[in-house]
């Protein structure tokens, strides 16, 4: 498991999924999100997915709004919510990158939301690698 220093850790679930974890109360800022993007780069220089574990409350930045869930290799992310008004992504996160079509997916960990994202993960990955041989 990898810590950064503000307050967000990195585990690697399987040679293509990491499990992100953010501490309470956290802001996330764009320098942060440049140093969390370079640790990703260099540990995955293939696709690779993403699921959040939300089990804490914590913000982004208008400007990491704007660049978060863009790395070149990120095919989806997944992020799992304990919490009924955590279910949603940030307030104008959905508007403002709309045109990215951005590949994430909302699921409640409370009845094993855990398991059901690491599949639709899998799932997202391997349909990737499908377009990529037809390609």
């Amino acid at each position: 498991m990898h810590k950064f220093n503000f307050g967000c850790s990195v585990e690697l679930l399987t040679n293509n999924i990491a499990q992100v974890t953010i501490e309470p109360g956290v802001e996330i800022t764009l320098e942060m999100l440049g140093e969390f993007d370079e640790y990703m780069s260099q540990t995955f220089n293939h696709d690779y997915a993403l699921l959040v574990n939300k089990q804490h409350r914590y913000t982004y930045s208008f400007e990491a709004q704007l660049c978060m869930a863009s790395q070149e290799n990120l095919k989806a992310t997944a992020v799992v919510f304990y919490d009924e008004n955590e279910a949603k992504l940030p307030p104008q996160f959905s508007q403002r990158r709309q045109i990215d079509e951005l590949n994430i997916r909302l699921f409640s960990g409370i009845n094993d939301g855990n398991k059901t994202a690491i599949n639709w993960l899998e799932e997202q990955l391997s349909t990737e690698k499908q377009l990529e041989l037809t390609s």
